[in-house]
């Protein structure tokens, strides 16, 4: 379709920025440590010269070494990033109930208060890359909108938090375009759909001042808290589970 390759060439071109101003800044840093090492290295040879135990000038070498090392390998993971491989769905399957089916997408969204990524010098994944939200009848989904880079961290930046941020549009059209297209089950595998609570377990959904972010609260004590990039969503979002409350009473 004609409107999904737009949408797929607006999110790519935001991670392949992403890429390449990381690996530009890499480059950068490794021309500045080459001089720092290089310094390092002088200072280690004027210090054996001096007569100073060949031991002190060899750890100066080898930190001289060291921070060469860290910053080519640094450069080296952030050009190898394939913005475009998929994960693979969690092993555990979300199956539908018998009767469920769709009542509310809630697009643009972004888990709060937990752990979001983890990197190794300054490439990773993002833990929580879900983006959306899905209410059944029966249940609240969290999915993830297949964009390039939506899991990814390149040099220190985390991409799908930038998707989030300035091209959350993309999400929104390419989860509209995926429940138009996709049977709900579909949805939820591509979108590694995570069952966060039952709606007959939800014991509250809280608000917090000057933000468009909702907080679920189980009957269990879980709770899971989520930032909705857009307004009008988010006024949707509480709107929706405000009735849900009631009608739950």
């Amino acid at each position: 379709m004609i409107t999904e390759t737009k949408q797929e060439k607006r999110a790519e071109k935001m991670a392949a920025g992403v890429q390449k101003v990381g690996i530009a800044g890499l480059i950068l840093n490794l021309g500045k440590s080459l001089g720092f090492s290089a310094l390092l290295f002088l200072m280690a040879i004027f210090f054996i010269y001096l007569g100073v135990p060949w031991y002190f000038g060899a750890a100066i070498i080898l930190l001289a070494i060291a921070i060469i090392v860290v910053e080519v390998v640094s450069l080296k993971r952030a050009a190898a990033v394939d913005l475009n491989a998929v994960a693979e769905p969690s092993s555990e399957a979300v199956e539908l109930e018998p009767g469920e089916y769709l009542v509310h997408a809630i697009p643009a969204v972004m888990q709060y208060g937990k752990n979001r990524s983890v990197a190794v010098l300054g490439t990773g994944q993002v833990l929580t890359p879900e983006n959306a939200l899905l209410v059944t009848n029966r249940s609240l989904y969290a999915i993830t909108v297949p964009l390039p880079g939506v899991d990814k961290v390149v040099a220190g930046t985390d991409i799908g938090m930038w998707q989030w941020m300035t091209a959350w549009q993309d999400i929104v059209d390419r989860l509209q375009e995926m429940l138009s297209s996709l049977p709900l089950e579909e949805v939820l595998i591509q979108g590694r759909a995570k069952r966060l609570l039952k709606l007959a377990e939800l014991k509250a959904v809280k608000t917090l001042p000057f933000t468009f972010a909702l907080s679920f609260v189980t009957t269990d004590g879980r709770k899971y808290g989520y930032s909705i990039r857009v307004k009008e969503d988010y006024q949707r979002a509480k709107d929706l589970f405000r009735n849900q409350m009631k009608q739950g009473r």
